[in-house]
């Protein structure tokens, strides 16, 4: 199947390099070898295998993926998502995958030719301005338009994962719905070139806004640890205790402890209880709810409890930690 949407409009005789599919469960076309894909995914839970260690992805999320890349699912469990595939010479013409692949624009994204591939921190300079870099001037268009593929072009970076808060989730989402329409109903001659807009938009958030939550990088060698860890996230809001998981994974207790021990280097319960707290520190700073919604939302009930665990991880109460984040802006 080519990946590509035709002109509807009379007189418009093309095609463009821009496919949009939404499905329950991920496309089959993600390891299409053609184009480049963006998932946004509105819930559920699953695990990808990568390079031979584990993977376990919460939602919502977004995921940016190359055409080299195999996207290897061992387990999912009530994904729904939408996928946007494109080819880079939506963004410019001049932007081939080969072009890409033949390092032509790497001049663009590196401080000098001895620097090596983009890490978190090049990529924070990037953004701020601190690196200055080769040809930015005489070539402004081109070095602005290149910066929309910084997270692929990097070696090894085949694929992003990112978190997302539910604002940066209802943004990507509106970027996904007027690229469906604009594909499907091309209400005039304009519908190409606002694709391309929202496409351009898309790319930039994940670059410039998504780095300061950045990726996911909880990857395990363990899949138990990875499967479980999963499961955590699709149900963090509920009542989980040790027995539930014992009896859901028809494992033992030193077999699960000892599991994510040698893995995270803390038992299994003490690990749920970190995502939670991360969870509610993260909702503290860029979400919108109340302490005791927050408190609920990561699976504990009674606030005063809350408020003692947030404070045994942080040294903080809730109440603190917002009022301190809330000065830092």
């Amino acid at each position: 199947m080519e990946l590509v949407t035709k002109s509807k409009r009379k007189g418009m005789n093309c095609s463009i390099d821009v496919f949009y599919e939404q499905s329950e469960g991920f496309s089959k076309h993600l390891n299409d070898k053609t184009c480049y894909k963006i998932i946004l995914i509105n819930s559920g839970s699953f695990v990808v295998e990568d390079n031979g260690k584990y993977l376990a992805i919460s939602t919502p999320a977004a995921i940016l993926i190359n055409e080299k890349s195999d996207f290897n699912i061992i387990s999912e469990e009530n994904v729904k998502c939408r996928t946007l595939f494109f080819r880079p010479t939506i963004i410019r013409e001049e932007f081939t995958i080969e072009a890409i692949n033949a390092h032509i624009y790497d001049k663009f994204l590196t401080a000098s030719k001895d620097t090596g591939p983009l890490d978190r921190q090049k990529v924070e300079q990037l953004i701020t301005g601190d690196i200055q870099f080769e040809d930015c001037f005489s070539n402004q268009m081109i070095y602005q338009d290149a910066l929309y593929f910084v997270e692929l072009f990097s070696t090894g970076r085949d694929i992003v994962y990112y978190s997302l808060t539910k604002q940066e989730y209802d943004t990507v989402l509106r970027h996904f719905l007027s690229i469906e329409y604009e594909i499907n109903e091309q209400p005039d001659n304009f519908w190409i070139l606002r694709t391309r807009f929202f496409i351009q938009s898309i790319l930039f958030m994940a670059t410039a806004d998504f780095y300061r939550n950045f990726r996911q990088s909880d990857i395990y060698n363990d899949p138990l640890v990875a499967r479980v860890t999963r499961y955590f996230w699709e149900h963090i809001d509920e009542d989980i205790t040790l027995d539930s998981i014992l009896k859901l994974f028809s494992i033992n207790k030193n077999s699960l402890n000892d599991a994510f021990n040698k893995e995270v280097n803390m038992s299994c319960m003490a690990y749920l209880e970190q995502l939670r707290i991360n969870l509610a520190k993260s909702e503290l700073q860029y979400g919108k709810h109340t302490i005791s919604e927050i408190s609920v939302g990561v699976g504990y009930s009674d606030t005063n409890y809350f408020s003692k665990v947030f404070k045994k991880h942080t040294g903080m109460t809730p109440s603190e930690y917002l009022k301190q984040m809330r000065g830092l802006c």
